[in-house]
């Protein structure tokens, strides 16, 4: 766990604390007192140095009120090196009516918000919960996409495995990636799917790490026996998925995307919407790419022949919904994604706004 989830769950235990900084003991005792009433921990003080102090000390503060005009320190400058002492805090300005240059130059410093006295106290309390509101956006915002950071590096270290062992497969994982995210958005699949379908579909063939190399690169045909092995690929693969601290769902993906809609895949015969909807889509685009791909004995067919074979196992093999949301994408759309797809690339994870 980082600093970051720390603090909000420090924050998700306690009332939100609120610092209070102005040379006017009467604000302090009115404000103070209504900010109390709300659900706010409030600390007052008078001064900017005295406001620095609390920022230094043990105990987190969430916002911060600062009157601009201040004997000693000024408001801006407080405002300044509080963010230098503690960058996530929420700076609200306070200042006169008369003083019209204030809300920019306060902003500038890096101010979130500004209260032009005389303000109510509503007006205080509104403004302080929009601000906690920002912050907390913000943090979720920047936690998910440092998870995201996190989840690409590991997906990374495993493809990067799996090269090494088979090169064969990664051009194969770039284009079923690209293929499953545009039949992922056709479908329009929850921001969560599309995260874990991009995963499950770059990792789907990360388990036959663990099959040995006399299987894998054998040049013939399979044995039965040799055959068991390799169904386990799925199972090893979820496991090494899970291992690595990916999406649950993704490593569902990995562990489900040789299994077919009439329940005759491996390695648990699941069938219809037992079957994750991401491996799902990941099946008929990984058909599809198996199809028009050329192989050492035969060139890869075209669309129309590729199509044909998925509207043919439609219900049987595919999902029959699936399959037609395939079949409402243009052709062109295919072939743009085959040719611009690099087979040496590991694009990032993105989520949809």
């Amino acid at each position: 766990m980082d600093h970051a989830d720390n603090n909000n769950n420090r924050t998700s235990e306690r009332p939100p604390h609120v610092l209070l900084v102005d040379n006017d003991p009467d604000i302090l005792k009115v404000y103070g007192l209504a900010l109390s009433q709300h659900n706010f921990s409030c600390t007052q003080v008078s001064t900017g140095v005295q406001a620095l102090a609390v920022l230094r000390g043990p105990r987190l503060v969430d916002l911060m009120f600062v009157d601009v005009i201040m004997p000693g320190m000024s408001g801006l400058e407080v405002t300044r090196r509080a963010l230098e002492i503690s960058p996530d805090l929420g700076v609200i300005t306070m200042s006169g009516i008369g003083e019209m240059h204030t809300p920019v130059e306060a902003l500038r410093v890096g101010s979130i918000d500004y209260l032009t006295k005389p303000f109510e106290v509503s007006e205080m309390i509104e403004c302080a919960s929009r601000a906690l509101k920002r912050k907390h956006e913000a943090f979720e915002r920047k936690r998910v996409q440092n998870q995201i950071s996190r989840w690409d590096a590991a997906a990374q270290a495993l493809s990067l495995s799996l090269n090494v062992r088979d090169k064969e497969t990664e051009g194969h994982a770039e284009r079923v990636l690209e293929y499953s995210k545009r039949l992922g958005q056709e479908l329009n699949l929850s921001n969560s799917d599309m995260l874990a379908l991009e995963y499950g579909a770059r990792l789907h063939d990360v388990g036959k790490i663990g099959v040995p190399d006399h299987i894998l690169k054998k040049p013939g045909k399979l044995t039965a026996e040799e055959w068991a092995i390799m169904h386990q690929h799925p199972a090893i693969g979820e496991q090494m998925v899970i291992t690595a601290q990916l999406p649950a769902d993704a490593a569902t993906i990995v562990g489900q995307h040789h299994e077919k809609w009439d329940g005759s895949g491996y390695p648990h015969k699941l069938r219809a919407d037992q079957i994750h909807i991401g491996a799902r889509v990941f099946a008929v685009v990984d058909a599809f790419d198996a199809i028009t791909s050329d192989r050492c004995y035969r060139v890869g067919r075209d669309y129309q022949v590729a199509l044909a074979e998925l509207r043919k196992f439609s219900g049987t093999q595919f999902d029959p919904r699936v399959v037609e949301a395939f079949a409402g994408i243009d052709e062109a759309e295919w072939h743009t994604i085959k040719l611009r797809c690099p087979s040496d690339a590991f694009p990032q994870a993105k989520l949809v706004a």
